[in-house]
């Protein structure tokens, strides 16, 4: 899809809100993988609370002012530029939510108020952010 559509994705969630949040002219073409929407559905209907979130999609600029501006993100490429990944909040305990986010996602990197989730696997990855 092209940055700044709003179609809907699933039940819960739009293309919207996995666009790239940069102000990049030439960010146009966004990205999702199915499995990660699948996924967020899931959580959110499981939790039957709101999923916010927080970071979809990034162009490769937006990943490179993000790692400049001193954020804490993969090196090399990122799995949210290959749409593999989503930054996710909702208003609910922080550990209830990587509970309902650890039967879906190997990957799970854990903030205090927000989690980021991608589809790399097949081994269990956990990792908190400071």
């Amino acid at each position: 899809w092209k940055k700044g559509d709003d179609k809907p994705l699933s039940e819960h969630f739009s293309t919207k809100e996995f666009s790239c949040q940069c102000s990049n002219d030439d960010c146009i073409d966004q990205m999702a993988e199915e499995d990660l929407i699948n996924k967020l559905e899931e959580i959110r209907v499981e939790i039957a609370q709101p999923l916010k979130i927080s970071s979809g999609f990034r162009c490769a600029k937006h990943q490179q002012e993000l790692r400049a501006s001193g954020h804490e993100t993969a090196v090399g490429k990122s799995t949210h530029e290959l749409g593999q990944a989503a930054d996710i909040t909702a208003p609910i305990p922080i550990d209830d939510l990587v509970t309902s986010a650890a039967k879906r996602f190997q990957a799970i990197g854990i903030a205090k108020t927000w989690l980021h989730c991608d589809l790399r696997g097949p081994q269990i990855r956990r990792w908190t952010y400071k």
